[in-house]
């Protein structure tokens, strides 16, 4: 599959990222190249001397590296005449590469299901004006026949998906009957959350360069000198997240929402304007989701790969307004990750779970 890569101009700052989401699913052969446009305010999203460069370029599949309306992907398509996939297409195409368990799965399913229903809808007023190009070209009553099908498996995933997200908060009351706080880690993908779940548990679930490993929360006990907490591994941000996957995941990121304590896991060894941008998308998905205001840690990962000239702890607590809150650790070389567990019970003892109670649970849990 031979794929050209659309970047808009508002993300020429992150070229490397951006591709590095299109190679999750695509090998560096596969891609035949990229540029970078100024989107047009016209129905195919890209201005016709763009389009017709295209035209003349020899690739199966265009993915650009937007959000685009309905009506700019059906005319791009029938413009061009291949496939084209949009930034959002893309990254649940990527998530459904990654996910390991059913209800990622069905997150994953229900999302693309909201984002293609008015998609099809918009491809069903073309249908007359000739036969569009790959699965749009249905004809007029396979597309309403298409679009039915879609709306009731969109009504039954939503039913599933709320059973799910039912179950996941029986679970989580469960936990909390037995005192413990719950410490959610969270935080850009790609910045070390699994690796840094690892270092404190000594587990060894999976980490990777690829965006989106961790697609299922996941949660074990941790026991520290006088404090017990659940420590919660979720899903990675990304920049400018599209409300669909917010909702989708709705019941993923409700873990965050409960949380006693956030740790924010980010990349300190990217370019310091990219970890300030980072921290702030962090910040925005965290009010979305309802957590803002709850305390949070900054856990600045890497810090071994950023040269002593780099004053990327300096930036990133002024940004922050507070030192106590960033700290530099290293997960894969075990750097620091005392003195974060620290901090941990620290916090934990200002909201009460540093007491008798909790030690005595700790004592007869061991015994």
């Amino acid at each position: 599959m031979r794929v050209y890569v659309v970047i808009p101009k508002k993300y020429s700052r992150f070229i490397d990222e951006e591709l590095a989401l299109v190679k999750t699913l695509y090998s560096d052969r596969d891609i035949v190249g990229y540029s970078v446009v100024k989107s047009q305010p016209r129905k195919a999203y890209l201005s016709s001397r763009r389009i017709e460069e295209l035209k003349k370029l020899e690739f199966d599949k265009l993915i650009v590296m937007d959000r685009l309306k309905p009506s700019q992907l059906v005319n791009l398509a029938r413009e061009i005449r291949r496939d084209v996939v949009d930034r959002v297409l893309l990254i649940l195409e990527v998530f459904a590469a990654h996910a390991g368990s059913r209800e990622a799965l069905l997150q994953i399913e229900l999302a693309k299901l909201k984002y293609t229903l008015p998609l099809v809808k918009e491809a069903i007023r073309y249908a007359k004006l000739g036969e569009l190009h790959g699965f749009l070209g249905a004809g007029r009553y396979g597309y309403e026949k298409y679009y039915l099908m879609l709306k009731k498996k969109e009504a039954r995933l939503r039913r599933e998906a709320e059973n799910l997200r039912l179950i996941r908060d029986v679970q989580r009351r469960a936990r909390r009957d037995l005192g413990l706080p719950h410490v959610i880690i969270v935080g850009y993908t790609c910045a070390g959350k699994t690796s840094l779940f690892n270092a404190i548990t000594n587990l060894s679930l999976p980490v990777g360069p690829e965006p989106f490993t961790t697609l299922t929360p996941k949660a074990y006990r941790v026991n520290y000198r006088d404090v017990s907490f659940i420590l919660v591994d979720t899903v990675g941000f990304i920049r400018d997240v599209p409300p669909e996957i917010i909702e989708a995941f709705y019941a993923t990121l409700e873990e965050v929402a409960e949380a006693d304590l956030i740790i924010n896991v980010v990349d300190a060894s990217k370019p310091i304007y990219s970890v300030l941008y980072e921290i702030a998308t962090g910040s925005e998905i965290l009010r979305k989701i309802g957590a803002h205001g709850k305390p949070v840690i900054y856990a600045l990962n890497k810090i071994d790969k950023v040269s002593p000239s780099t004053p990327v702890l300096e930036e990133v607590v002024k940004y922050i307004g507070s030192s106590d809150a960033v700290i530099p650790v290293s997960c894969t070389k075990g750097i620091n990750i005392n003195v974060l567990l620290e901090r941990v019970r620290l916090e934990l003892s200002k909201k009460g779970f540093l007491n008798e109670e909790n030690i005595r649970f700790k004592i007869w849990s061991q015994a």
